[in-house]
Formats: C-alpha cells, sequence, structure tokens
C-alpha cells in the first residue's frame, strides 16, 4: 500500500468522500484497528440485508459495542442506504463508539435525505495520490500521462489502459446516472468528452450544450456534480467581491489525468505541445487541492486574470487575501514570458508570495519570482512554507 497523508482522527467519527478507486477502502483496512466493525455496502447481500431491516444493524453494532464499547465501526459505500444516518446518529448519542463512513460524495447522501450527522462527524477527502505519497517512485512523466490512481499505479501498461477505460465505461457514468438527472447517454458522454478536451479553459456552457444537445442549465449541472462527486474541480476566477467572482466565468480540472486522457482516447501516446500544457496544469491543480486538503487549509483556490489577458493560474486565498500565486508551465526552459502573468499580478498585489511551477531540472530566478520544478514545490507546499 502506498502511504497516504490523511491522518485518521482519533476520537471523532468522519465522513470520508472520495471518488472510486482513489484508496479509500484499503486505507480504511489499513488505518483501522483489526477488531473493528465492518460494513461493506457494495456486497450485494449485504446491501439488501440491511435495506430491508435497519434493526439489524442496529443490533448488530450493539452487540460489536459489548465486546468493544469505544471501538470502530465502518460503512463503507454508505451512499447507498442513507437512512443508516439516522440509526448512526441515535447510536453515536447513546454510546462512545466511533463511526467511519466511507462514501463517494456528500451530494448523494443529501439527494438521498441522508442525515450528515450535524457536525458530529469529520469531514474528510482523499484524492489520487500526491508526488509526497509516492515519494521516490513518483514520475512526472507517468503522472502526465497515466495519472495516479493506486491501482494504475501498480499495473502494467496494458491494465493500466483497461482500468482507465473501464473507469470512464463504468465508474464515471455510473456516478453520475446514480444523480438521477443523466436521462440521454450519448449526449452525456459527448459532454464528458468536451469537459477533458475543454480542461483548464474559461468554461462556455452555451457552446458545449450545442454540441451535447442538451440545455446550457444542463451542462453546468453537469459540471457541478462532477465539482461535488470529487470527480472534477471547478475553479472560479479571483475578483474582489463576491459578487463579481459569482458572475465570472470558471475553469474545470478533471480529478486524475489517467481519466483525463482516457477520454480523450489518448492513452496510446504521451501529451505533447498544447496537450501537455493542459494536462501537467492539471496535475499541479489538483494535487495543491488535494494538499491542502490533506492539511485542513481554511481557505479557496482561483484563477487570476488581469484586464490585459495576463493570467495567474491558481491563487491561494483566505477570505478576501491573496496568501500564494501559482503560473504553471509544461516548459523545461522558462523565459521571460513565462512570468508575465506573476509580473502583472505583483503589480496588483506586490507583497503576495510569487512562483513558477514547470518541468525544469533546477529552481531559477527571474525578476526576484523564484522558478521551481514540479516536485521541489509541491514538497516546500507541504512542508506548508507559503502558508501560514
Amino acid at each position: 500500500m502506498i502511504p497516504r497523508t490523511l491522518i485518521l482522527p482519533k476520537k471523532r467519527s468522519f465522513f470520508l468522500f472520495g471518488p472510486r478507486l482513489v484508496g479509500k477502502s484499503t486505507w480504511l483496512k489499513h488505518v483501522l484497528p483489526p477488531e473493528s466493525f465492518k460494513i461493506d455496502l457494495l456486497h450485494e447481500g449485504t446491501y439488501q440485508t440491511y435495506l430491508t431491516d435497519s434493526s439489524r444493524f442496529v443490533d448488530e453494532v450493539r452487540a460489536f459495542e459489548k465486546r468493544k464499547p469505544t471501538g470502530w465501526v465502518c460503512i463503507d459505500e454508505v451512499q447507498r442506504i442513507p437512512s443508516l444516518l439516522n440509526e448512526v446518529q441515535s447510536l453515536m448519542e447513546s454510546s462512545k463508539l466511533r463511526f467511519a463512513l466511507s462514501g463517494s460524495s456528500a451530494r448523494k447522501l443529501k439527494r438521498g435525505g441522508g442525515n450528515l450527522l450535524g457536525g458530529r462527524a469529520n469531514d474528510l477527502k482523499m484524492f489520487s495520490t500526491t508526488s509526497i505519497e509516492q515519494g521516490e517512485q513518483f514520475s512526472l512523466k507517468d503522472t502526465i500521462k497515466w495519472g495516479s490512481l493506486p491501482a494504475v499505479l501498480t499495473s502494467d501498461d496494458d491494465d493500466k489502459k483497461q482500468i482507465l477505460r473501464a473507469y470512464i465505461s463504468t465508474y464515471m457514468r455510473e456516478e453520475i446516472q446514480a444523480e438521477g438527472i443523466v436521462r440521454n447517454l450519448p449526449s452525456f458522454a459527448r459532454f464528458l468528452q468536451l469537459a477533458a478536451e475543454n480542461i483548464g479553459q474559461e468554461l462556455n456552457y452555451s457552446s458545449i450544450a450545442s454540441e451535447t444537445s442538451v440545455t446550457s442549465k444542463t451542462i453546468k449541472e453537469y459540471f457541478q456534480i462532477l465539482d461535488d462527486t470529487l470527480l472534477g474541480t471547478i475553479l472560479p476566477p479571483w475578483k474582489k467581491t463576491v459578487r463579481k467572482q459569482l458572475a465570472g466565468s470558471p475553469k474545470f480540472y478533471f480529478f486524475d489525468n489517467g481519466v483525463t486522457n482516457a477520454l480523450r482516447e489518448n492513452l496510446a501516446h504521451t501529451p505533447t505541445g498544447y496537450d501537455l500544457g493542459q494536462i501537467f496544469e492539471q496535475t499541479v491543480v489538483q494535487e495543491v487541492r488535494a494538499l491542502l486538503s490533506y492539511m485542513d487549509f481554511e481557505g479557496q483556490l482561483y484563477f487570476w486574470r488581469a484586464r490585459g489577458g495576463n493570467e495567474v493560474d491558481i491563487l491561494i486565498t483566505r477570505g478576501q487575501r491573496p496568501l500564494l500565486a501559482i503560473e504553471v508551465k509544461a516548459t523545461e526552459r522558462p523565459g521571460p514570458r513565462d512570468f508575465a502573468g506573476l509580473l502583472s499580478f505583483a503589480e496588483e498585489y506586490p507583497k503576495v508570495p510569487k512562483i513558477l511551477v514547470t518541468r525544469q531540472p533546477r529552481a531559477s530566478l527571474y525578476k526576484n519570482i523564484e522558478a521551481l520544478p514540479y516536485v521541489v514545490f509541491m514538497k516546500r507546499l507541504s512542508d506548508k512554507e507559503y502558508l501560514s
């Protein structure tokens, strides 16, 4: 098992959300005590048993409590029976048991009328593996092509292709179909392909709608579902007021490069040129997102654009205060043009730290702005060098 950054809460129950195959079940098996009471609702027999008789769940947990009064109760894929959470809350209020509740998203629980336990449980998220977690085994080239799902990392190239193709043909469509708003499957399949082609670009819902034969409103809902289920990230534009932020066009990134390349039908080749730039930018966005989540950072991610058109790809903020500006370039030899967005940003926010993340082998400096190799930047961010 690849060591994960996520830390098990010692005293509090928790939800654990994340896309399929990111390693939630494996992590739970590794960090919870062997004597924990475990329920896997993906197992059809178990699912049918508790679906028809929730009192059996209560009886079994009470029997476990007699042996382990402060033990862990783990329910995997809890979103399949949201009503069980009412029983969980009752058990939490009347015992010292702790609950680990895993699923793909809180959205499904809400849509199913699930009880989110009113602050009684922490909200944890898990993502594809990071460069920090992979350590010396990390390969940026492989991550750009294959992504970083645990099952993909440990497979040969032929199996990698099969896993990723199965992911987009089965898992992703099942995830979104389960939301209950997808009725036109061919249009939805086309939407996923277009979403993959448009990563890192400001979203034009009308344009995508015209190519998928659904409304702009539906396309916007599709993107929001991908974000809510952690299958992607919507990055809004940074403006000084919330009202202006809501009015701007966001960008979108998928949660994993291998999934993106599978949707693009490009698993046979390593991305180059413009495609490389898009995928490398997505790599940085998603690892920054994961690291900030694991360090329980209180803040948000945006992108920044000047009136003249220069951009900064990632802006980490807290409240209305920018903390770190990150520009991403896939180059191995950054030049003056690669710093244009950060220099424009510096005119408005001179005191905010600015970093250029690239594929170069060693750090360099241009007009007091550091250009860092990918791995060096992620290590510094993980060590909280930029954020306090």
